[in-house]
């Protein structure tokens, strides 16, 4: 097109200003995305440089392909980039996705566990938040006497179990976490722990009820032993988990098979000879 003179210059300045001003109300317009931002500004810096070009009388040929076909080019190279960025981002979530589950169970991780708990605690509109802590009964023994295979089998055939049951009782409120080795955590917001308690005694009655068929045709019957508390007023979630993990080991150590909770609640599977368990953590 030739250069044009200095004696113009003030044509670049309102151009400059007119396409700045645009970029401003585009990345300000939250309504739509930012690919159709990109095309509203190329397009629009089309047609700031075309009623320029009228302006001055300047239209040619040459002057109205390097206004129009050239966008066109940025345009495409643009969506290239777009698309590229889009799939980085794509493979980057499947990734963060991926870090956040457990190999063998498919169960969220305690990485997740512990993204879960900061954002209920930066969350006010949760008005109750539950955190169990679980156990299956003698999984040593399981893995001494039938082998880490037949252990892995448990532990699948465990999570599976639980992640249904809680999916399926507190949807979108309650997650299953494998916590490390034969240790989980249950995760429970609005909702209260009489609700969560009762639903883990239905579980308990079908684990008591049904067997695990391995791959081997062996038949195990599991139990598993719990521990369920309450988040107290203006409580970091992560205390709320050392107390219930706390409690759980005094099952532990003073006889399996247990739900317990620090409100008392207690469903004992042992024979009437066997000591009950202080629930008071």
């Amino acid at each position: 097109m030739g250069i044009l003179p200095l004696k113009d210059w003030w044509y670049w300045i309102i151009e400059s200003i007119v396409f700045t001003t645009i970029c401003l109300v585009l990345t300000r317009w939250r309504s739509i995305s930012k690919r159709i931002s990109y095309f509203y500004a190329i397009v629009s810096l089309g047609i700031v440089e075309l009623v320029s070009l009228g302006i001055n009388h300047s239209f040619s040929p040459v002057s109205v392909a390097a206004a129009t076909l050239g966008l066109f080019v940025i345009a495409m190279f643009e969506e290239q980039r777009f698309y590229s960025e889009k799939k980085n981002e794509q493979k980057i979530k499947l990734l963060e996705k991926e870090s956040e589950r457990d190999d063998l169970t498919g169960l969220l991780n305690y990485r997740a566990l512990s993204q879960e708990i900061n954002r209920l605690d930066n969350n006010n509109e949760i008005h109750n938040i539950v955190i169990g802590a679980l156990d299956i009964d003698h999984f040593k023994k399981i893995n001494d006497t039938y082998g880490h295979f037949v252990g892995n089998e448990v532990l699948n055939y465990f999570s599976t179990v639980f992640r249904e049951q809680i999916h399926s009782a507190f949807p979108k409120h309650g997650y299953v976490y494998r916590f490390g080795g034969e240790e989980f955590t249950i995760v429970v917001s609005n909702h209260s722990l009489e609700e969560v308690y009762q639903l883990l005694q239905s579980i308990e009655k079908f684990f008591n009820n049904k067997s695990i068929v391995t791959k081997e045709r062996m038949k195990l019957t599991i139990s598993f032993s719990c521990s369920l508390t309450d988040r107290l007023n203006d409580e970091a979630l992560n205390t709320t988990l050392k107390r219930a993990d706390k409690m759980l080991y005094g099952i532990k150590n003073n006889g399996r098979g247990w739900i317990v909770t620090d409100q008392h609640h207690q469903r004992p599977r042992k024979t009437s000879s066997e000591r009950k368990i202080n629930s008071n953590y």
